[in-house]
């Protein structure tokens, strides 16, 4: 597949960042790193197509020759990769071939108070194939502390994937677009105040009912008003429109406030009250959300929340009026229990008119949660164990319920400072009792063997909450 013009420029722009970054520093001491690798692959599913009858067995075997370089100084890191990869079926023969791939990551201190990240991946497999999902993507951001209380981000996002819709299960492309502002204001020692704006569409090379536009800002306030008491509120707005279907467009205003009694120095109870109004092109759709819950040792990215509370529905259309109890989660937390071994919680719940994902489906409730635990066995032996959930019920038009299920581990050896070896498994299994989709299950196994002279330098790579879930429920 050839790359698209938008992923061009997307690397041209970030090309262009990184030479004018760079000048500055020019006469910092640059370390220069090349690496050369070779990766052997071989890889086992028993339902490849992932379909409830008829499953289809499948091996594969990968070889991929990797090229990667790093530049790295005092204030910027810079990391390119390039690694072709040529992929042999054993039955679907049809799809044996080359791919190339490529990417950018780069990390830079623009200025004593400015950061800035860049990332670009590109994904050489072809688009005809159905079944096996890739993706190209290029994503920036900037960071500045204006002031001691007063910081600002800039982001922006670019994909470009052939995946699985939720709504039908079919594969197909599409490319989202996603730019996002937001901007922090601290006072007191405790006290805080923001906003956010994102704005994002969805387009499919053929068009596509899960097409849309949306428009979110949205704004916080956390006030304490003695040192064990609070409160906090939030204010949402969102306008999405979809570009082929009728009755899907909705507008919704959300807020809620909630009163915090400070228990001890990292752990909060609260009382709450969210508010919701969709404004649809079938009727008006209104949830009375009442709740209590805790919050543990809760910072800005991460922290436990967990709440307890009942929807109180209201609709104008043909739907009756129902109540649903719901579950308040956000939960991002990571325990170092020991030098040898990490375990890493994340957990949500969330209910919205639609689903990006699913624009005929309605209003739907979302539950989420996974782990993911590593730990060193021994001095050249690691192993890896993740698992997650995921729970969609769609109450407005289907009344549709998904259940996914993953759990996989694996086992990392490195006999020789050269030399990786490594194999993972995963189980994964989906039910639904939605008629236009399969219940299905799929076991997958994976060794790799690395052939690679040095570690190669570049930004450091933090599991973050985002790259987590990415791994554990894509």
């Amino acid at each position: 597949m050839k790359l698209s013009m938008i992923t061009l420029h997307a690397f041209f722009w970030a090309a262009a960042i990184c030479l004018v970054l760079q000048v500055p520093f020019v006469q910092a001491r640059m370390v220069t790193q090349i690496v050369p690798t070779l990766t052997v692959t071989e890889e086992y599913t028993d339902n490849y197509f992932q379909t409830g009858s008829d499953t289809f067995e499948e091996w594969t075997t990968s070889y991929e020759l990797g090229f990667s370089v790093g530049f790295l100084n005092k204030r910027s890191k810079i990391y390119l990769e390039y690694n072709p990869e040529y992929t042999d079926y054993k039955n679907l023969n049809e799809r044996d071939g080359l791919d190339h791939n490529a990417g950018l990551s780069a990390a830079f201190q623009a200025t004593k108070h400015t950061t800035a990240t860049a990332d670009i991946t590109y994904d050489g497999h072809d688009g005809n194939n159905t079944g096996e999902s890739w993706e190209h993507s290029a994503s920036a951001s900037v960071d500045s502390q204006l002031t001691k209380t007063l910081k600002t981000s800039l982001a922006y996002d670019y994909s470009n994937s052939f995946d699985q819709q939720l709504r039908t299960g079919d594969y197909k492309e599409h490319q989202t677009y996603t730019a996002g502002a937001s901007i922090r204001k601290a006072f007191g020692p405790q006290n805080s105040m923001g906003a956010d704006f994102s704005y994002e569409t969805d387009n499919y090379q053929n068009s596509d009912a899960d097409e849309y536009e949306s428009y979110e800002p949205s704004a916080f306030l956390t006030y304490w008003f003695t040192r064990k008491d609070g409160v906090g509120t939030n204010l949402e707005y969102e306008d999405k429109k979809f570009e082929m279907t009728t009755g899907n467009d909705y507008e919704t205003i959300a807020g809620d406030i909630r009163y915090i009694r400070k228990i001890t120095r990292h752990f909060d109870g609260y009382v709450k009250y969210r508010h919701y109004m969709s404004d649809r092109e079938d009727g008006n759709h209104v949830i009375y959300h009442p709740s209590v819950g805790v919050d543990w040792d809760i910072t800005e990215d991460s922290g436990v929340s967990i709440g307890v509370g009942i929807l109180f529905n209201e609709w104008d259309n043909n739907n009756e009026d129902s109540t649903d109890p719901f579950l308040d989660l956000n939960v991002y937390k990571i325990f170092n229990f020991s030098p040898k071994g990490s375990l890493y919680l994340t957990a949500s719940s969330s209910y919205e008119e639609s689903d990006e994902e699913a624009a005929s489906l309605g209003y739907n409730i979302n539950y989420q949660a996974g782990f993911y635990l590593s730990y060193m066995l021994a001095r050249r032996l690691s192993s890896n164990l993740f698992g997650s959930y995921e729970l969609q019920q769609f109450k407005d038009i289907t009344n549709r319920q998904d259940d996914t299920y993953e759990i996989g581990g694996g086992l990392a050896w490195n006999p020789l400072r050269w030399l990786q070896v490594s194999t993972d498994a995963t189980h994964t299994n989906f039910k639904t009792d939605d008629a236009s989709r399969e219940n299905y299950e799929e076991n997958t196994i994976s060794v790799f063997v690395r052939f690679i002279p040095e570690r190669p330098i570049r930004p450091d790579k933090v599991l973050s909450r985002i790259s987590l879930e990415k791994a554990i429920f894509d």
